[in-house]
């Protein structure tokens, strides 16, 4: 479960982001999914998140992306829920999520635009209004999601630390995750080091459910394993408090339902078809992102959730991995990048072995290679058949399936 930590620092000493979680979050956000928003649909996936065992075994956030808010503000000038879908207002729906055990997320965008909506909702001259709000409301996380295209890097730096001092000046607690990508500059998450601004940031363009963008590169959306590359040369970032967004959860969302309910998308991929990703493929993007050290942010409906799907998300070794509280990002090794190795907080190491290929591939390694010292004997557990064994020095994975992924745990005793 992420390590909460109180806000220390002041609102007009903006060195570096007061850190709400010290390890990434964890939760849902409603985009992947397409579930239409609204007091019901929020409150019976909260339901659904208790009653699947999601939020005990860590997913605490429930974030609203776009599409809770109203098309216009009030006559103030204030925010406010859409009252058709919300009539009780984002505190009744903060209460309940608290209630439960839970946090609530909003979703709002800088500059002039709000993705969908249009100018009249974005928060730009409106910062320490609409964070005002947030917190009377009992808001817990922001996604603050750039939606204009006719931006430069120092309007979105200026716009981002706007909002993240806002925040700070409420005195509450709201973790900040920013998206500068969507700003017509697809290079701005990862060229630009955001730590300094927001808990977290995403480093690239959109993740769809695919393992691989078969689509071409001028299509702005990323497989997975597409994405597992673009996060490599940002691990140097990650720390505790600090988190690189490779986008949210993709697991348990067929490609055709994707597609369907996401009609910007089909504009962009107009009569293409892609394969839904396999039970393999699933597992291996939640084990990648748990090497990561990534947010944990599943985008499936949760309450037509399957049990496969259940299990994959809630496989307690695989999130210990993500939850370490070293939160270093994994690095794949030099003599193979198939493998790659994450540091953990107690001298032990987690070693994923991926196969991207399209073929059955033998991988193997040794405890020498992933970094451990020299010992007669190392302990190992496979993460996913949840089998424990010990070995001398060599750590094979045998023979891996195409995209499957073997985690291995790896300790320098027995």
């Amino acid at each position: 479960m992420p390590s909460i930590a109180g806000c220390g620092a002041h609102a007009d000493q903006p060195v570096s982001p007061a850190p709400q979680a010290l390890t990434p979050p964890m939760g849902w956000n409603s985009w992947n999914s397409g579930i239409q928003l609204s007091e019901r649909t929020v409150e019976d996936t909260i339901d659904a998140m208790v009653r699947s065992g999601m939020r005990d075994a860590g997913y605490r956030y429930v974030d609203l992306d776009a599409g809770w808010a109203a098309a216009s503000r009030d006559a103030a000038g204030n925010l406010r829920a859409d009252p058709a879908r919300f009539p009780a207002g984002i505190s009744a729906v903060a209460r309940y999520a608290h209630d439960h055990g839970m946090l609530l997320g909003l979703y709002a965008s800088p500059s002039y635009e709000l993705c969908g909506l249009g100018a009249p909702n974005a928060s730009e001259g409106h910062e320490s209004g609409d964070a005002a709000t947030f917190a009377r409301w009992g808001v817990d996380y922001l996604k603050y999601d750039w939606c204009s295209t006719d931006s430069d890097l120092a309007h979105e730096v200026r716009d981002f630390t706007a909002m993240r001092d806002a925040l700070r000046a409420t005195g509450r607690p709201i973790f900040y995750s920013i998206n500068p990508n969507t700003s017509g500059d697809p290079g701005a998450g990862s060229d630009y080091d955001w730590s300094s601004v927001a808990d977290m940031s995403r480093n690239t363009v959109d993740l769809v459910p695919l393992w691989h963008n078969q689509f071409g590169a001028d299509q702005p959306v990323l497989g997975v394993w597409e994405q597992i590359t673009a996060a490599a040369p940002l691990a140097g970032r990650s720390r505790p408090g600090y988190f690189n967004d490779p986008d949210m959860l993709v697991a348990g969302i067929p490609w055709p339902a994707f597609m369907t309910s996401h009609p910007g998308m089909i504009e962009t991929l107009a009569g293409q078809s892609g394969p839904s990703m396999t039970d393999a493929e699933q597992r291996s993007h939640v084990s990648l992102w748990a090497m990561m050290s990534a947010p944990l942010l599943a985008g499936n409906d949760i309450r037509s959730m399957s049990q496969q799907t259940r299990e994959i998300l809630t496989n307690p070794d695989i999130i210990a991995v993500d939850q370490d509280r070293l939160v270093r990002q994994a690095r794949p090794l030099a003599q193979d990048p198939r493998v790659m190795v994450k540091p953990l907080v107690d001298g032990a190491v987690a070693v994923a072995m991926v196969n991207p290929g399209q073929q059955p591939a033998s991988i193997a390694t040794t405890a020498s290679a992933v970094g451990l010292p020299a010992t007669g004997c190392y302990g190992v557990r496979d993460l996913w058949s949840h089998t424990a064994s010990t070995t001398t020095g060599d750590l094979p994975a045998g023979q891996v399936a195409p995209h499957a992924t073997v985690v291995l745990r790896v300790e320098p005793r027995c």
